[in-house]
């Protein structure tokens, strides 16, 4: 970042990790003194047609030398819906690399891009108007509630080179938000927000998949869903998964394994050469950062996760995914080089706050951010001896003075942030502001109201409003003008806090 201390390729990485939001607040600091969860989720039987949950079938080959995936897809709408359908909205990500409208430093080296052709509803050829990274399809006939539809596809991907997130670099291609996504329908419409490079411009739902890729020989295939690490694919292989919020894979030739299990949870790490060393303490941090989260927080429902090490794009190291989370190996110190233990247990925090419990990243980016960004500084705290009080209490400070000159809150669509202060309002005040909580009312009733939020929400999508009603219940008083004074900045001095 402009404002870091340090410059570094990775530094772009801000908005993923908070270690790289550390930096920026520490440059920008000096300029200022001058339900129960169900069993675990199984790959199990092919997806069949649900009343709640959207279910995509997809055929994905991938082309290694020309950096292509070529698909078929098709999506059963799910059927309770209290309102008819005209039009169902996709979600075309890629195309944001097709001709880039954002900073000259993220900008890919040769762009990417989702064509889609052949849209059929129930058979009938649809009518399509794409937008950029946003497709309508209008359905041949409306959609009663109570009623679902098919819609097949078929679409082209091209990766771009150095893309945020979606990228091909040697023989590996990052594949996130590679396929037409199914748009959220809220409460508020269809979500078809556009797209930004500053934080996670994604909203997803909870969905079941069946995903068989085909790929050139002797390539693995890492994925959101229950893999096996052990064999390169054999031509095809088809992967299933119920109940998650995205599919993301990593196909690759340049990657090997350290298998591990935290419980009942396989854990895996993946590393190139030359991240030997990193790699064994890493997958121990990752092993260690499931445990904790899980006894914390509740149980991880799916039987698998992956990290990948990478630094290969920007974006993607240092991303979630479900089941999948994406890290660099290490970072830079004043004492020296380390292994990104905090990054890789942020990302894993990640599938609790996002994965299972999810929120809409584009309006309350804070809510999955800032309680991930909690989860790491007390695993750090709890696991590593490391006490961050003082950099948190600076952190609340620096932020305050933010918000004096710019008007900006931590409870804002992405759109009002510039990537300079991103991290240290969606991350980092939110994390001082649990911090502060626990001095007001203890570590256990802080934890329990997670524990709570987890239970209550998971699989499903909340709102600020519903985690303050948690913990306003868990904690038996109203801490509604706590959050105020944290979150929407309604007390002058947020030093008097609390």
């Amino acid at each position: 970042m402009k404002r870091a201390l340090v410059e570094l390729r990775f530094w772009a990485c801000l908005g993923f990790c908070l270690v790289l939001a550390a930096i920026a607040l520490m440059g920008q600091l000096d300029r200022l003194r001058a339900s129960e969860v169900p069993a675990r989720l199984s790959m199990g039987k092919a997806s069949s047609p649900t009343a709640s949950r959207p279910v995509y079938r997809i055929r994905a080959d991938y082309d290694d030398k020309a950096r292509t995936v070529a698909g078929r897809m098709e999506v059963t709408l799910p059927k309770n819906r209290s309102e008819t359908w005209e039009e169902v909205y996709f979600r075309l990500y890629p195309n944001a690399f097709r001709r880039w409208q954002w900073e000259e430093h993220s900008k890919p080296k040769e762009p990417g891009y989702l064509d889609v052709t052949e849209v059929k509803v129930n058979g009938r050829k649809a009518a399509t108007h794409i937008d950029g990274t946003v497709m309508r399809v209008n359905l041949p006939k409306p959609l009663q509630p109570g009623q679902s539809a098919r819609i097949e596809m078929k679409y082209r991907l091209k990766l771009p080179r150095g893309g945020s997130r979606l990228n091909a670099f040697g023989r590996t291609a990052f594949l996130a938000q590679w396929y037409p996504m199914l748009a959220v329908k809220d409460e508020d419409g269809w979500h078809t927000e556009p797209y930004t490079t500053v934080g996670d411009p994604f909203y997803s739902q909870m969905s079941d998949f069946e995903v068989t890729f085909r790929v050139p020989e002797g390539y693995r295939v890492i994925t959101s869903a229950d893999d096996d690490p052990t064999k390169p694919a054999k031509g095809t292989v088809t992967l299933r998964q119920e109940n998650m919020r995205d599919f993301a894979a990593v196909i690759t030739k340049d990657y090997e394994v350290i298998q591990g299990a935290a419980g009942d949870v396989e854990v895996n790490l993946w590393y190139q050469k030359g991240m030997e060393k990193e790699a064994k303490k890493l997958h121990r941090a990752a092993v260690s950062g499931m445990r904790f989260f899980g006894s914390l927080f509740g149980p991880y429902p799916y039987r698998e996760v992956d990290v990948v090490l990478g630094e290969t794009g920007y974006g993607i190291a240092g991303m979630e995914y479900p089941g999948l989370v994406t890290s660099i190996p290490k970072y830079p110190t004043r004492k020296g080089e380390r292994p990104a233990v905090n990054v890789v247990v942020h990302e894993l925090a990640h599938q609790w706050w996002y994965g299972v419990v999810g929120n809409n990243q584009v309006k309350e980016p804070w809510l999955d951010e800032g309680l991930t960004t909690f989860s790491e500084m007390l695993y750090m705290h709890d696991k590593m001896g490391e006490d961050q009080r003082e950099f948190l209490a600076r952190a609340a400070e620096v932020s305050d003075e933010i918000h004096k000159r710019q008007g900006v809150t931590s409870v804002e669509p992405l759109y009002r942030y510039s990537d300079s202060i991103y991290g240290l309002m969606v991350y980092t005040r939110p994390a001082a502001m649990l911090w502060r909580l626990m001095d007001e009312i203890g570590k256990e009733k802080v934890l329990e109201i997670l524990r709570t939020y987890y239970d209550r929400y998971k699989f499903q999508v909340a709102t600020t409003r519903d985690f303050i009603r948690v913990a306003n219940e868990v904690a038996g008083r109203d801490l509604t003008p706590f959050f105020d004074r944290w979150l929407f900045f309604k007390e002058k001095d947020i030093r008097k806090a609390g």
